[in-house]
């Protein structure tokens, strides 16, 4: 999604801006310290695969010096129970729903496992925006 994003907007990627990290603050403040120390290449904003790395992201980027979001914005996944207090914007999921239907897929393939194919579910998200994302400056 990120990639076809990117390039709908007519914008390149850096290899530099594609980290891994555990789902850690740690994490995210270890890899964002890498990412945004550099200002020659700093991104306008930073998508984290978890709350808890953006959380990471954020005191990485106000250590730097970066004030979010007027520097950098910072979005995360998961809608965690820090996010609201923190101002983090997120993609919120919903597992219980996310459990009942990998529960219900695995009953299907123990009924009759010859006959399932694969079946991809667009999962039910919700963006909570929130004080760490605005517009990029000129």
């Amino acid at each position: 999604g990120y990639e076809a994003a990117m390039d709908a907007a007519g914008l390149g990627i850096l290899d530099s801006w594609r980290l891994d990290a555990d789902f850690t603050i740690q994490g995210g403040y270890g890899q964002a310290k890498q990412l945004l120390g550099y200002p020659r290449d700093t991104p306008t904003a930073v998508f984290c695969a978890s709350d808890e790395m953006a959380i990471g992201t954020i005191l990485a980027a106000r250590e730097l010096g970066l004030r979010v979001p007027e520097d950098i914005s910072v979005i995360g996944i998961d809608g965690h129970e820090l996010g609201e207090t923190l101002g983090l914007t997120t993609v919120a999921q919903f597992p219980q729903q996310q459990g009942q239907r990998a529960v219900e897929r695995l009953l299907q393939i123990l009924q009759g496992p010859d006959t399932c194919e694969p079946v991809n579910h667009a999962a039910r998200t919700a963006l909570i925006v929130r004080s760490s994302t605005a517009a990029p400056r000129d």
